[in-house]
């Protein structure tokens, strides 16, 4: 299990070459919460971002992560349809998650998912740095059912459950 927190920054190593390509810059989800890929921001001083699809990446490690070869990497036009942490369709960091019956839960500060799996886990959300400090910050199921709105996530209050990650 990994925190999109924790992946986004890492770098990413061509296994046919041994170079390092660039790092993640953020990473995508659709509708159902599987992961359809990262965003790799190429090193360099004339930096271009690219896509790399879920189904092309070798491994997500805790130092790197790993694809078979560069070519692999392909424009950013998918990212439209995704929802990123940064960017995309809409955006995960900060989206308040707000049950169907008007009870805000929190906002998203972070994204728990299976990386072997391509799916998500859970949000962490956040109440404010004083609640923050003081209770915690709460982490819940990924909801069966959930309208990724403009402005808000939109969930069933009866799909709402708490787990604890470890």
């Amino acid at each position: 299990m990994r925190k999109v927190l924790d992946v986004i920054g890492l770098p990413v190593l061509d296994t046919s070459s041994g170079k390092m390509i660039g790092s993640v810059k953020d990473v995508y989800f659709n509708d159902r919460g599987e992961l359809m890929g990262i965003a790799v921001e190429a090193k360099g001083l004339f930096s271009k971002t690219a896509f790399l699809a879920f189904e092309h990446i070798g491994a997500i490690g805790d130092d790197a992560v790993t694809v078979g070869t560069k070519r692999f990497l392909s424009t950013l036009d998918p990212i439209d349809q995704y929802h990123g942490f940064y960017s995309g369709k809409s955006l995960f960091k900060g989206q308040p998650i707000i049950t169907t019956n008007g009870h805000e839960l929190g906002h998203i500060e972070d994204v728990y998912f299976m990386e072997e799996m391509g799916k998500i886990i859970g949000y962490e959300l956040s109440d404010g740095l004083l609640s923050d400090i003081t209770e915690g910050r709460r982490v819940i199921q990924f909801p069966k059912k959930v309208i990724f709105g403009e402005d808000a996530m939109i969930v069933p209050k009866e799909e709402i459950r708490d787990i604890q990650i470890e």
